[in-house]
């Protein structure tokens, strides 16, 4: 899924999330909550990804 606020990668079977709204100094807010939500949602259900490093840019 494309996200407005997030960068989401994987890298073998960690799972890489970075905030991206550096202008807000990755303040959160509801739509990156929101997206938040969903991707480490998705990084749950897939059963290949051990880890998730949260990160920001």
């Amino acid at each position: 899924m494309a996200y407005e606020t997030l960068l989401v990668e994987t890298d073998g079977n960690v799972g890489i999330i970075t905030l991206n709204r550096p202008d807000a100094l990755n303040a959160l807010n509801a739509k990156l909550c929101a997206e938040l939500v969903d991707a480490l949602a998705a990084y749950e259900a897939d059963t290949a990804i051990g880890c998730v490093i949260l990160t920001g840019a």
